[in-house]
């Protein structure tokens, strides 16, 4: 009888030893896969590049747009894989010479750093800082301390009707070429990569650029509102209050979405 349980203890054993040993092997093989996905992914990643990169150089449609995009995913890749490559202005050269060192980069790359540059590559965090952070930042300013509506005001607090007629069109122009065209920018970025945020991270973005984009709008409108107006503009109280309600909610928003990534800036 005691060799019997002995027996049977070690059939128990071995059971659970060679359970241990196929779960081991399941893991072993799903991270194998994971790195050579990452591999993959990353390699479709630069082959992107490199296609857009010539579209840039060979200048096949709007260069401007087409470029903001290509800086966006070009430094967001470079980061990503630890390159010190980055793409900051418009040279066929620079693009030409930077292209080339990224694939370099990227063909040093071994299974589990790949895996940890695809990661990276992917988390909210880094799309963030690196894809949208500067221009969100800049659409704040512009719709806080540099509301140009606000400045319109004091500029032409004494000024005729012709100089405020004068001076409309420069300053919408302003307006639309600065953090209109950075938020278009920030939207374009967001809807690139809205499947790698959260749900929760996905309504705060939108709902802080919706804010901002209210904001401009309403500048944008209040400053030709003054146009062949008779008397001095600022004896109207254009003030709105929806556009405040909804700016100090923009700033909620993204201050919530910032300080759970933990890139808030300390005055939000």
């Amino acid at each position: 009888m005691k060799n019997l349980r002995k027996i049977a203890a070690g059939a128990a054993v071995l059971t659970v030893a060679f359970s241990l040993m196929g779960c081991t092997s399941k893991e072993s093989i799903s991270k194998s896969t994971k790195k050579e996905e990452a591999q993959k992914e990353i390699k479709i990643e630069l082959t992107f590049l490199q296609n857009e990169c010539d579209r840039l150089i060979n200048k096949d449609e709007d260069i401007e747009k087409t470029f903001q995009s290509y800086k966006n995913d070009f430094n967001l890749l470079s980061t990503s894989v630890n390159s010190t490559e980055k793409v900051n202005k418009m040279n066929n050269d620079e693009l030409e010479i930077s292209i080339t060192n990224l694939e370099k980069d990227v063909d040093k790359l071994n299974g589990e750093k790949a895996l940890k540059a695809y990661t990276k590559y992917t988390s909210p965090k880094t799309i963030y800082k690196v894809t949208m952070m500067d221009n969100m930042r800049s659409v704040v300013d512009a719709t806080d301390r540099n509301d140009k509506s606000i400045d319109f005001f004091y500029d032409h607090l004494h000024s005729s009707k012709k100089e405020i007629n004068r001076d409309i069109k420069p300053t919408v122009n302003d307006i639309k070429n600065g953090p209109v065209y950075k938020l278009s920018i920030v939207k374009d970025e967001l809807q690139k990569h809205r499947d790698d945020f959260s749900k929760e991270q996905l309504e705060q973005l939108e709902t802080a650029t919706k804010g901002f984009d209210y904001s401009l709008d309403t500048q944008l409108k209040t400053i030709r509102s003054y146009k062949n107006i008779v008397n001095n503009p600022y004896t109207n109280n254009n003030y709105d209050y929806e556009e405040e309600e909804k700016y100090n909610g923009a700033r909620t928003y993204l201050t919530d979405f910032e300080s759970n990534l933990g890139v808030a800036k300390p005055e939000y």
